[in-house]
């Protein structure tokens, strides 16, 4: 399969699995620094985002476990938002951009879930839930894909487990034990990023139209109102008589601005003079 069937690119950031010893089954950030072909093979040069001490790892991406004749993907991109379901913004909304994963309440025996452990996720099966606690019991995916082995594991250090591919995207699986169950769904919600983009484009624009009525503020003043108010007439401030020199400055330059313009229809001749010398 060539890169031209996947949606990654140098610089993208993505999850590998890895399949080296104490390691099996585990899913790793990185960064792709180099995308190449060896013969017909795939092959991604690989930053560790959580390791790097560890260098320039090259993997292929596509791989066979012994005696196995199914080729399996080693990357996918990083996974979904996720989100809860008595949270806030989890309802159905028509526009539909971003994909967020949405958790069902608390765990269940046999609910698939990623455990995040060492700056990694590891894949397994909730096995006893302990809720006083909030904790789990998980069994790891057993070899020759996984480590195997049964640990403890904190609530807020789990994920629902999620499968990629190209054809069909992210999948929940279903629970392995008992009723047919998915701890989580997937859903689209708005982007907030693209939102926050959205916002930020139409920034400058709402910026000129304050600036235009900051602008007119002082024509619809002098049109609108038969006596001008003074902040004066409030306040004996010195912070109100400077407020009210601007004010007046403005208006005159408003003025000043209106001959001008008019100044080929009227007989009136605008002339600046220099402010006398004290």
């Amino acid at each position: 399969m060539s890169q031209i069937d996947l949606p990654f690119e140098v610089g993208r950031t993505i999850e590998a699995r890895s399949f080296e010893l104490g390691f099996r089954g585990a899913w790793f950030r990185c960064k792709i620094t180099k995308i190449f072909n060896k013969g017909r093979a795939l092959f991604y040069d690989l930053e560790y985002l959580d390791f790097t001490e560890e260098g320039i790892h090259t993997t292929k991406v596509f791989q066979k476990r012994l005696a196995e004749n199914e080729n399996i993907l080693m990357v996918r991109p990083i996974r979904p938002r996720q989100s809860h379901e008595n949270e806030e913004g989890c309802g159905g909304e028509e526009e539909e951009e971003e994909e967020v994963v949405v958790v069902h309440g608390l765990w269940k025996v046999g609910d698939l879930v990623d455990w995040w452990k060492d700056d990694c996720y590891w894949s397994g099966t909730v096995l006893e839930v302990r809720e006083e606690v909030e904790t789990v019991k998980i069994e790891l995916v057993p070899e020759p894909y996984g480590e195997g082995k049964s640990y403890d594991a904190m609530f807020k250090d789990l994920v629902p487990s999620l499968e990629w591919s190209l054809e069909d995207g992210w999948i929940v699986p279903f629970s392995k034990v008992g009723e047919k169950r998915q701890c989580a769904k997937l859903m689209k919600l708005p982007n907030e990023a693209e939102e926050t983009r959205e916002e930020e484009k139409q920034r400058p624009t709402k910026k000129l139209a304050v600036e235009e009525e900051e602008k007119l503020r002082p024509t619809k003043k002098l049109v609108g109102d038969e006596d001008l108010a003074l902040n004066i007439m409030e306040s004996e401030s010195i912070e109100a008589a400077v407020m009210d020199l601007e004010e007046q400055i403005v208006r005159i330059e408003w003025i000043k601005e209106m001959l001008l313009l008019n100044s080929d229809n009227s007989t009136w001749i605008y002339e600046d003079y220099p402010p006398p010398s004290s």
